[in-house]
């Protein structure tokens, strides 16, 4: 059986594609859980300045400033919820911070996103001190804000050095990305 699609052009188009992202697979939401296994083994361990990388929060700023908002929203919460079994965190303060991560990347993405390059590393570094305020909130709430958690003083510098990070892996995750990802159409 033959389907046909006649909409307001006429004739037989096929669909258009929804252009607000690419397809979500399933290697990337493998690759997101080897991301949350990774933050949660090897970023209590890395330090630099005083400070541990979020490597969740660069691995969704990447993919949600390259990808789009459908994959960022999928590695947000896969890497978050699989980091944040992982570690002693509240459950579901890191996916719901990583969450709010992407949603801010793809809203500036909007405004900023013809700056390719600088973008990213900007919304990292935005990103990283909205999710500290995040995982702050969620601390006090459950009463360990002063116990456990992200000391204040450290906000900016964790900011610097995963907006780095991002700077770092932008290049080759746009290499990787350009391979692996369909073609985009034009928007006109």
């Amino acid at each position: 059986m033959i389907v046909s699609y006649t909409g307001l052009r006429g004739g037989n188009h096929p669909p258009r594609v929804d252009p607000g992202g690419t397809a979500i697979s399933y290697t990337g939401i493998l690759l997101a859980v080897v991301v949350g296994i990774l933050h949660a083994g090897l970023s209590p361990v890395i330090e630099v300045a005083a400070v541990h990388p979020n490597l969740v929060l660069v691995a969704v700023v990447l993919v949600t400033s390259v990808l789009g908002f459908g994959p960022g929203i999928a590695w947000a919460f896969t890497a978050g919820l699989t980091a944040n079994l992982l570690v002693q965190d509240p459950l579901g303060s890191i996916p719901l911070a990583m969450l709010f991560v992407s949603v801010l990347v793809a809203g500036g993405d909007r405004a900023l996103g013809r700056l390719v390059w600088l973008y990213p590393i900007l919304a990292a570094f935005i990103g990283s001190i909205a999710a500290d305020a995040v995982t702050l909130g969620v601390f006090r709430l459950v009463g360990d804000a002063f116990e456990v958690g992200i000391p204040a003083q450290l906000v900016l510098p964790a900011a610097v050095l995963n907006a780095a990070i991002v700077g770092l892996l932008l290049y080759p995750m746009r290499l990787v990305a350009g391979r692996l990802a369909p073609e985009e159409k034009a928007a006109w």
